[in-house]
């Protein structure tokens, strides 16, 4: 099993979304898997033009950026990988400028002109399992607790997903991100649910490499809430409740 990673984070390797990727890279080598990320701030990558040069008859599938860049190189990664996990903060309510100026470059690789109805009834030009049909993973991760947050990550994924038949095997959204710090240092107490949340993420890794999916347990442990409120969820609804949670915490 080949599991390829895409880090969008503009911090790099420094950032939580590549602690988190980190921790599933653990529980994935722990079951045999080969697992590589990719950092694209440590990548060039030029912006998709939208010149149409990947269309035409004699160049389809190529781009005019080919040799003067890395896409091409990491389009080669995705080939050979069995999973792919796209991983992005959430800037904005959106995946990052970064993580999106790569994304746009998918242009050229389905450059057909002949159209096909995708698994999901969608039209779209003709696509190829290299690059595109291979079940993936999103992560994102944000300061905040809103689901709002990152809801807008998760749905363009979710597009992206359908028009390309590619099978979602697992959601991560991590939120109030910046609370991990003391996880990510190694000093969380081992009884936290920063610490399930960290075992869960290796658990991730782990059902990835032997199961090619995470199980709805697993996506639950490494999504909950870590604030320890009985029925947090259900009261984050309410106004009220948010009103005085603000008024507390001033």
């Amino acid at each position: 099993m080949k599991i390829l990673a895409i880090n969008g984070s503009h911090r790099g390797r420094e950032g939580y979304t590549q602690w988190l990727l980190d921790l599933i890279a653990e529980g994935a080598g722990q079951s045999g898997a080969v697992f590589q990320t990719i950092v694209l701030a440590q990548t060039q990558i030029l912006p998709c033009k939208g010149c149409g040069t990947c269309k035409a008859a004699e160049r389809v599938g190529s781009c005019i950026h080919d040799g003067t860049d890395d896409m091409k190189s990491i389009l080669d990664a995705m080939a050979a990988a069995d999973i792919l996990i796209y991983a992005s903060p959430v800037y904005v309510f959106g995946v990052t400028g970064m993580m999106k100026l790569f994304l746009d470059r998918f242009n050229s690789t389905a450059a057909s002109e002949e159209m096909t109805v995708t698994q999901s009834g969608l039209l779209f030009p003709k696509i190829t399992k290299t690059f595109h049909a291979k079940p993936l993973v999103v992560l994102t991760c944000c300061g905040n607790i809103e689901p709002e947050t990152y809801r807008n990550v998760v749905s363009y994924f979710q597009t992206y997903a359908r028009f390309l038949d590619a099978p979602i095997v697992g959601t991560l959204t991590r939120t109030l991100i910046g609370e991990f710090e003391k996880c990510k240092a190694g000093k969380a107490d081992e009884n936290s649910p920063l610490s399930e949340v960290a075992r869960a993420y290796i658990q991730a890794g782990r059902e990835l490499a032997s199961l090619g999916r995470i199980t709805k347990a697993t996506e639950k442990k490494a999504n909950q809430n870590i604030i320890g409120i009985p029925c947090f969820d259900l009261l984050m609804k309410f106004r009220w409740f948010k009103n005085m949670a603000i008024k507390r915490g001033n």
